[in-house]
């Protein structure tokens, strides 16, 4: 490891520690406490000053010149996930905190230096929001298994995206509802919300049902828990938080490397 990234080995360690124990209150609580980062903050923004200030005297300022818009660009693109509800604001922050504090790869990872960038000044965020994403992209696959050895029935898309649970019990759960009820003339009735409409509501804010909004505010909900507990189970989506394949893809793309770039060498050989 280059003596100047030293500073961002440190940050990466913190950020890190700081990210399972966020995962920890994100499973247990559905919330991360927002003095959660303030240390990570603390002990980046010193290594980060000296980090620039080493490049600067290693006269490699110039070499860092192309990566400086694709961190401005990432930290935008960050902020407008969850502006317009793509992402939760703990997810935008790890991510905007990881681009910012851990511009680059501390130290070689197992499968080398991935396409974006001058080494040893490689771009590390990108490959661990794709590292993230396909982390992500897992989890339907292991969903749709489950469905299966469980013999769970529903439309083949919802198989992948989501599983029953018990409508007594549902506001102890973490994901989004999945299912619309209706009662006519004291005969419940029910439907599968359409994708296309879910992923509408989700990315405008609209009227998708959470869990965590259930066990909030369940005088709000009243109705709806009623129907519910009536149905006896209710499909929701996974709701595993995003900010573990973050973590996971922090994880993954320090040590092991950028998938993107294995993949495009696998391709090119």
């Amino acid at each position: 490891m280059p003596a100047v990234m030293l500073p961002l080995a440190v940050n990466a360690l913190a950020l890190i520690i700081t990210l399972i124990y966020g995962c920890w209150e994100d499973i247990k609580e559905r919330a991360v406490p927002v003095v959660m980062w303030y240390p990570a903050v603390a002990i980046g923004i010193p290594m980060l000053i000296w980090f620039w200030y080493s490049v600067a005297e290693a006269g490699d300022l110039r070499m860092m010149m192309p990566l400086i818009p694709l961190i401005l660009f990432f930290v935008v693109a960050f902020y407008l996930f969850t502006r317009f509800n793509l992402m939760g604001m703990a997810d935008t922050k790890a991510l905007i905190l990881i681009t910012v504090l851990i511009p680059c790869f501390p130290f070689i990872p197992v499968t080398g230096y991935p396409v974006f960038g001058f080494p040893p000044y490689v771009f590390l965020p990108f490959s661990v929001l794709f590292n993230a994403v396909v982390i992500n992209l897992i989890l339907p696959v292991a969903f749709f298994i489950m469905n299966v050895i469980r013999g769970n029935r529903a439309p083949l898309p919802y198989l992948f995206l989501g599983f029953p649970v018990q409508g007594s019990t549902i506001e102890d759960q973490f994901g989004i509802v999945m299912e619309e009820f209706t009662e006519v003339n004291g005969e419940l009735q029910r439907k599968f919300i359409g994708v296309g409409a879910a992923i509408k509501d989700l990315v405008s804010g609209g009227k998708r049902v959470y869990t965590k909004s259930l066990k909030e505010h369940p005088e709000k909900y009243r109705r709806e828990l009623a129907l519910y507990r009536k149905a006896g189970t209710v499909w929701i989506s996974y709701g595993v938080p995003f900010l573990i394949p973050i973590t996971g893809g922090l994880i993954s793309a320090l040590f092991l490397g950028d998938l993107f770039g294995f993949l495009i060498r696998l391709v090119v050989s």
